[in-house]
């Protein structure tokens, strides 16, 4: 698994690419299209596959970390009906994720799930 910070500027470079491009065939001025080419020669080209390639990891990285803070909302007295708003789910489906996390780690014997589990 690459880093972070890696996966996040492939990201962010097709992204400011695919950007100056749209804008590029809306610009009236030529001044303007002028600038928004020279920007666009300047920024790195990405492949859009290796964009949604890493921006699968990201997704998977992110989700894989989130449970820690489910749980740390939680401790600070977060109910689950506000975990859920925050996530953009249900109250159900944040309790299963967090569950079914805490236990992939356990399973790992990364975590004991003691301290995990009260906040249930």
């Amino acid at each position: 698994m690459r880093a972070l910070r890696e996966l996040l500027d492939t990201w962010e470079n097709w992204s400011a690419r695919e950007t100056l491009t749209r804008a590029l065939s809306r610009i009236r001025t030529d001044d303007a299209r002028d600038n928004l080419t020279r920007a666009l020669a300047e920024a790195p080209e990405v492949d859009p596959l290796d964009a949604l390639r890493d921006t699968a990891e990201l997704v998977a990285l992110l989700t894989g970390w989130q449970w820690q803070a489910v749980y740390a909302a939680r401790a600070d007295g977060a109910d689950w009906g506000q975990i859920a708003d925050a996530i953009g789910t249900t109250v159900e489906r944040a309790r299963y994720d967090y569950i079914a996390a805490v236990e992939r780690q356990e399973r790992c014997g990364i975590a004991s799930a003691d301290a995990y589990r009260e906040v249930l």
